[in-house]
């Protein structure tokens, strides 16, 4: 057994104080208060974390602020046998992401070869450090063929995000990391079944779309760990969309096949790691069954169309998820139209799917 290793985040350090070059204004003559120095511009905090998960695998994490200040941040997983070692996703690829990524790579992570970066889909927040991280690491880049094509496929206007919040900062690094991730090169395919080296563990892809049509996760035979990517995450559940940028039918049957893994310990794309795996892919399953059957009674009750259907089922969530919300309600219709359940009429005036029960 490899020895485990000890892995601290280094203190931080602190700012010089910076002299005044400005003498300081007179006091009023009753003598009250004393002027205060100016505040020092120590640039943007950022808060990076590093967890020992076991011997054989490390959680990277450099915290965002994205859409929704609840849904945690991407993270990078560092699988190592001895000194060999692979990450599992890159994270973002802004400057202040990268730049803490190289600070660990030339501190407690400096032992590590890391010898491959295989990405378990195409979305920016787990490509967009792909490129500089390839470079400063050296490593092969790997990626199911289906979702390469769509790393390198500039994103569709429909496809942007309206739910933005008026913020110049994140709008400039939004812009940073879909440009990152365009421009990620791709070394390697990994279709369902192909494997990787790590020291002694074998690391095999399996193909398990629907979040998105490529995405792969990644079993350790060894330590029966899955990588599972945004198919199962550490809290709540994984954003669906419809197609044909993501699939209901196939993502239920991707946490079936899932779960005939039998892995002990699932490594998300975010949140903790997940020790009862056989639970959270039945939660998951539920889940999905439940929101199927409030559709059905929202239909039945005289909701017309998926917009009125999206606000009846989220009437209070956070302006950032407005578009990931109306993903999922088409995810399970077009699912439902595929079993003969529903029917939809697209208004692309209005942008609604109009819909009815069949029976």
């Amino acid at each position: 057994m490899t020895k485990k290793k000890s892995v601290k985040k280094p203190a931080p350090k602190k700012a010089a104080a910076k002299a005044s070059s400005k003498a300081s204004p007179k006091t009023s003559a009753a003598g009250k208060g004393k002027a205060k120095a100016a505040p020092v511009d120590e640039g943007p905090k950022v808060e990076t974390r590093t967890n020992v998960v076991n011997d054989n695998l490390l959680q990277h994490i450099v915290v965002v602020r994205q859409f929704s200040k609840t849904f945690p941040t991407s993270n990078v997983w560092l699988l190592h046998d001895g000194n060999e070692a692979a990450l599992i996703d890159s994270g973002f690829g802004d400057d202040l992401c990268i730049e803490e990524r190289r600070k660990f790579f030339q501190g407690d992570g400096s032992n590590f070869n890391v010898r491959t970066i295989a990405f378990t889909h195409h979305h920016s927040d787990h490509t967009s450090g792909g490129r500089r991280l390839r470079e400063m690491l050296r490593a092969e880049t790997a990626i199911n063929p289906l979702d390469e094509v769509l790393l390198h496929t500039p994103p569709s206007p429909s496809e942007g995000n309206a739910d933005l919040p008026d913020d110049p900062e994140l709008a400039e690094r939004v812009a940073q990391w879909t440009e990152e991730a365009l421009n990620t090169p791709i070394d390697r395919p990994l279709q369902d079944g192909e494997t990787f080296k790590v020291g002694g563990l074998t690391v095999r892809a399996v193909h398990t779309p629907g979040h998105t049509a490529g995405h792969n996760c990644y079993f350790v035979e060894e330590t029966l760990t899955l990588f599972t990517g945004d198919n199962v995450l550490g809290v709540g559940t994984s954003a669906i969309g419809p197609p044909p940028r993501g699939d209901m039918q196939q993502y239920l049957d991707s946490l079936l096949r899932m779960r005939a893994l039998q892995a002990k310990l699932f490594a998300p794309g975010h949140g903790p790691t997940v020790t009862a795996t056989d639970a959270k892919i039945q939660e998951l399953i539920d889940h999905r069954g439940v929101r199927d059957r409030q559709i059905i009674n929202l239909m039945e009750k005289g909701y017309l169309t998926d917009r009125q259907i999206r606000r009846a089922l989220y009437p209070e969530i956070q302006k950032g998820l407005r578009r990931a919300a109306a993903g999922q309600v088409r995810a399970h219709l077009a699912r439902m139209v595929g079993q003969g359940i529903v029917t939809v009429e697209e208004d692309e005036a209005e942008k609604i799917w109009k819909v009815a029960l069949t029976k």
